[in-house]
């Protein structure tokens, strides 16, 4: 008996240990892909000024139409001048734009190195979208945020617990992002030029995240529909946490939906992924 707990710690021991050096290599790739993106410090300054230039004509729309109404949506006009100072601060945060690189890698046919690493596909460029995500938040979320809030007076949270459930909501709507965007990536596997899909799907996700509009202004029948999608977890969902218009019950509903939507995403792109091995072996050989 002894001698099984023993082969039973060793067992532990060792796991415990791959698991250790598994996720020192995750963060490793996620700290180069950090430190790529380092490298474009004339274009990040270009879009701070892009996304605050945005952010103002937004305001000045919002401004315009609240002009002699108390509130549109439940958000008053002070509400809407902070919903579009967050809204373009978390643009390139969520890629809400797109991010092609692993399209390109398929079609490229680098995929084929990427596949035989020693480590998950999945996990392997999850990590390079985390490096990606964390530089976006601090030096173009943060600068537009500070910035916005400082010439255009936005709303701050009453307390500390308001900002935590923010940034994990923001932490949320990240891993969202990504699982949705590696599913439609990886459509590039069967096509030779899946440009027009992610234009599509990049669409959709910009619209019903709340990035071009606050969902609060949708008509009811198009606000259902956007609530009962995921993609509100990247932006509407993240600001109206900030707002302090989620509290109680209804937050926890709506964090709780966006989990499940992430492990719903995380399951239909593990597939999508044998899919592809399945594929690449069959026709390789």
């Amino acid at each position: 008996m002894a001698q099984r707990y023993d082969a039973l710690g060793r067992d532990f021991t060792i796991h415990a240990s791959v698991c250790t050096i598994s996720s020192v290599i995750y963060l490793h790739i996620a700290a180069k892909s950090f430190q790529k993106n380092l490298a474009y410090r004339a274009a990040n300054v270009a879009g701070i000024l892009t996304n605050t230039f945005f952010g103002a004509i937004y305001i000045s729309i919002y401004t315009a139409l609240f002009r002699g109404r108390g509130d549109v949506g439940g958000l008053d006009v002070r509400d809407a001048v902070t919903y579009a100072i967050i809204a373009q601060s978390l643009l390139m945060v969520m890629s809400a734009f797109g991010n092609r690189e692993l399209s390109e890698a398929i079609v490229k046919g680098q995929i084929v190195t990427d596949l035989s690493r020693p480590l998950d596909f999945y996990l392997y460029w999850a990590a390079i979208d985390l490096g990606r995500a964390v530089y976006f938040l601090l030096f173009r979320g943060a600068p537009t945020f500070v910035i916005g809030m400082l010439i255009f007076r936005g709303r701050l949270p009453a307390d500390a617990g308001t900002w935590l459930l923010f940034f994990s909501s923001i932490v949320t709507g990240t891993l969202l992002s990504f699982t949705f965007r590696f599913i439609a990536n990886s459509l590039a596997f069967w096509t030779t030029d899946a440009r027009g899909i992610l234009y599509l799907t990049n669409t959709l996700l910009m619209f019903f995240a709340g990035f071009i509009v606050p969902i609060n202004f949708f008509p009811a029948w198009l606000r259902t529909l956007a609530e009962a999608l995921p993609f509100r977890g990247l932006a509407q969902v993240p600001i109206n946490v900030y707002l302090g218009k989620m509290t109680g019950p209804a937050l926890a509903r709506v964090l709780g939906e966006q989990v499940l939507w992430l492990i719903a995403w995380v399951l239909i792109g593990r597939w999508v992924l044998g899919r592809m091995v399945q594929r690449l072996t069959v026709n390789g050989g």
